[in-house]
């Protein structure tokens, strides 16, 4: 077994200069890790159809990341808008490759080959790109906040004397509702889209999905009734096409299905906490960076 030493310094550092009153650039530089799930490192394979399985790799490292951004902030009224250009450079970037086991298995009387899908650790990855966030509060009733984010990812490196070198373009939003009905009743709704992106084997399509919520308080804000609709259009599927040279395959995954939430909740003693819907994050809508 390689010896390793996870002893490291991971430095973040912020600056902040003042235009005006309601205006501001910002200059910031971190260093991160980022570790394999548990999922990445067990040996043990899981299928997911006769001819697919994931087999995570005991043997691959946690990634590195440098990164530097560049921000401006302006407050208008009741608009506040906040942008900014970053750079992040990750080396031992996490990977998923596909690959043929050199065994095979019968699927309606003929002989296919059984592919494996596991992780590894690439050379390196530079992604560099620009965000920009806005947020409107009407009122207390009925504030929007939005989010964009476009960035080109370049990964270079070889593994077992294939070439997996990528340069890609991709994007991704989020919109967030938060609007009070007559009765006081809340509603939040949550739109989010990743646009398509591919790597050296693997093409994915762009993803939709909608969350909804709904609540309202009872007895003095004591008691809550919550209604919550995760994934309203049943889209938050992964659809991925793989090529290499001996085989090519077509995966759909989703984390889970369309599903609806009806709580209450009683406070003793107890303040309530500003809760906000996650179900988006909690049922794979933010990066799915999950595979199976």
């Amino acid at each position: 077994m390689e010896k390793r030493d996870y002893v490291d310094l991971f430095p973040t550092v912020n600056l902040g200069y003042e235009i005006s009153e309601n205006q501001s650039i910002t200059l910031g530089y971190n260093r991160r890790i980022s570790r394999p799930r548990s999922r990445f490192v067990n040996p043990f394979p899981s299928r997911s159809s006769a001819t697919n399985l994931f087999q995570g790799n005991p043997n691959i490292n946690p990634s590195y990341s440098n990164a530097f951004d560049i921000g401006y902030l302006n407050q208008m009224g009741k608009v506040t808008l906040n942008s900014s250009v970053y750079y992040q450079r990750e080396t031992d970037a996490f990977t998923f490759i596909s690959e043929d086991t050199g065994t095979t298995t019968i699927v309606g009387g003929e002989e296919v080959p059984v592919i494996r899908r596991t992780p590894i650790n690439l050379a390196t990855n530079d992604r560099y790109g620009f965000e920009f966030n806005v947020s409107f509060r009407q009122s207390k009733k009925w504030n929007v906040n939005g989010n964009i984010n476009l960035f080109q990812s370049v990964t270079k490196g070889d593994y077992n004397g294939v070439t997996y070198d990528a340069d890609n373009f991709s994007w991704f939003a989020r919109i967030n509702n938060k609007y009070t009905l007559p009765g006081q009743i809340d509603w939040q709704t949550r739109l989010n889209y990743r646009g398509p992106s591919e790597d050296a084997q693997n093409k994915r399509k762009g993803m939709f999905s909608c969350d909804l919520a709904f609540s309202k308080d009872f007895f003095d804000g004591n008691a809550s009734v919550a209604l919550n609709v995760s994934d309203v259009f049943n889209t938050r599927k992964r659809i991925m096409d793989s090529t290499t040279s001996s085989f090519e395959s077509h995966s759909e995954f989703q984390w889970r299905k369309r599903s609806v939430n009806l709580s209450l909740t009683y406070r003793f003693n107890q303040k309530k906490r500003d809760d906000r819907q996650r179900n988006g994050d909690q049922n794979g809508g933010g990066d799915m960076d999950f595979e199976g």
